[in-house]
């Protein structure tokens, strides 16, 4: 699994750091930890206060770990060829993780987009973001980040919203295809948080449909056979929206939204963001 981890030097990135390191514990993910500065803006010096945030947040996850126990311990020492200026390049001893692969990056431009470049680029499997609690979900300085980075990523997403613990997840799935990493990423947050577990199957409209059914008894045996407890029922797909306004408050709120699903289909991707952007709750979009 490869994590990419959004930041900036808002508390909200913080907590959302906590996140980060409690699922690379759990899956030694090779992870890159990013920072996007405005355009026009040379990295280094000039934005102080992004690059003391992120080498805050290196320190922060590196530490986590117990010496020798850590896969992305320093360990790894070789040459490399770096540009030094026009026609010109240095070759340089480096260090870097020994089992896995950890980076601290910055990109230049506009965030959402950034973000969105680095994690197709480097084939990510899941982008890890925070944002402030309420209407705004602020990133950056930037609204509308989180919305559109949650709707148009290729990969998952998973929103954190600055200091709302997790202590029930409300997933959502219909009957087309379940990517493996999606139920893998859904168990790591249940264990790690040792939250309930309710999985609604989404029903089109026009009576009961076999395959919802048959997909919602298939992802309970998953669950269940790895000693999660899980409830689950059924909803029409009309009713999701005022359930989710009801219930998903709640905890996390977990969405499977992959390019053939019902929910894509029946919901634009504005309501997703529209959805991010209202809730005062942590958002896993699962693809």
């Amino acid at each position: 699994m490869r994590i990419l981890f959004a930041g900036d030097e808002h508390p909200y990135s913080a907590f959302a750091l906590q996140e980060l390191m409690r699922l690379a514990m759990n899956t030694w993910a090779d992870v890159t930890l990013l920072g996007v500065q405005a355009a026009g803006v040379s990295p280094g010096p000039a934005a102080p206060a992004l690059n003391l945030a992120l080498n805050r947040y290196r320190e922060t996850f590196l530490n986590s770990w117990e010496g020798e126990d850590s896969p992305y311990a320093l360990t790894n020492w070789q040459y490399e060829w770096h540009q030094a200026g026009e026609n010109l390049w240095e070759e340089r001893l480096v260090c870097k993780s020994g089992k896995k692969d950890f980076r601290v990056r910055l990109r230049r431009g506009n965030p959402a987009a950034a973000i969105l470049n680095e994690a197709r680029e480097e084939g990510s499997d899941l982008i890890i973001l925070g944002c402030a609690r309420g209407g705004e979900c602020l990133w950056a300085g930037a609204p509308g980040v989180p919305q559109k980075v949650a709707a148009d990523a290729e990969c998952s997403v998973l929103l954190v919203k600055e200091d709302q613990p997790i202590s029930r997840i409300l997933a959502c799935l219909d009957q087309t295809y379940i990517s493996q990493e999606s139920l893998e990423i859904l168990n790591q947050m249940v264990t790690m948080h040792q939250a309930e577990l309710e999985v609604i199957g989404v029903n089109p409209e026009g009576g009961l449909k076999k395959e919802v059914y048959t997909r919602l008894i298939e992802v309970g045996d998953y669950y269940q056979d790895r000693g999660v407890k899980i409830n689950t029922r059924i909803t029409e797909i009309a009713a999701l929206p005022s359930l989710i306004k009801t219930e998903g408050p709640q905890g996390l709120l977990a969405l499977w939204m992959g390019k053939k699903s019902i929910l894509s289909r029946f919901f634009p991707r504005e309501w997703v963001g529209r959805l991010v952007a209202g809730g005062q709750t942590s958002v896993l979009v699962m693809r």
